[in-house]
């Protein structure tokens, strides 16, 4: 479990298919205290640490990951966020997290007002019910409230500080994050889908 408070952003030095998956090796401060079969997140992504020397560490995903994500895509170079588990009573300072990714959206508009910067998506039809106005929501890992809601059109506002210390300074029009709906949207969804199915 995760809170979406991104503790560093990583650098994607190698990415190398193999018979299991995809291996991304990355560098991070973070790695020093990583141990293999540690959880972390990548883009939001709950992955397993393979293996982690001195400032770099390994995780692979998977087929599944990879279409559910965006980490199947990402080049070396590409920057990501980077969040350890978090620890049993530690301070919750964004929202539960399950490093379970729902979908990829596209951004499809950025507007900088100089004090913050608005982002928007398109989200699949199918995941409009888990969004409402000023509601939790994961995107590429980080722990955001949806500010404005249209539709199927969900607008987020990106504050200087998660400007500086995430990926988001690299996002832009046509930029494909990863987004994870809130855990108790999902289940309230799921409970009356399956209430009107009776």
């Amino acid at each position: 479990m995760f809170t979406g408070i991104i503790e560093e952003v990583g650098r994607l030095d190698d990415a190398a298919p193999v018979a299991h998956g995809r291996r991304l090796r990355i560098s991070a401060r973070t790695a020093l205290h990583l141990t293999p079969g540690q959880s972390i997140a990548v883009n939001g992504a709950c992955l397993t640490v393979e293996a982690a020397k001195g400032e770099r560490f390994e995780v692979v995903a998977i087929p599944e990951t990879q279409r559910k994500t965006t980490l199947g895509m990402l080049q070396p170079g590409a920057l990501v966020n980077l969040e350890r588990a978090i620890a049993m009573g530690a301070r919750l300072d964004g929202h539960l997290v399950q490093g379970h990714v729902d979908v990829q959206c596209l951004i499809t508009s950025v507007q900088d007002s100089g004090r913050e910067r608005l982002y928007e998506w398109e989200v699949p039809a199918s995941f409009g019910a888990y969004m409402i106005q000023t509601g939790s929501i994961a995107v590429d890992g980080i722990s955001l409230t949806i500010a404005r809601l249209c539709g199927l059109h969900m607008t987020v506002a990106i504050i200087p500080l998660t400007y500086q210390n995430t990926n988001a300074h690299t996002w832009h029009v046509g930029t494909r994050c990863n987004v994870e709906f809130d855990l108790m949207a999902k289940y309230v969804g799921r409970h009356l889908a399956l209430s009107n199915s009776t």
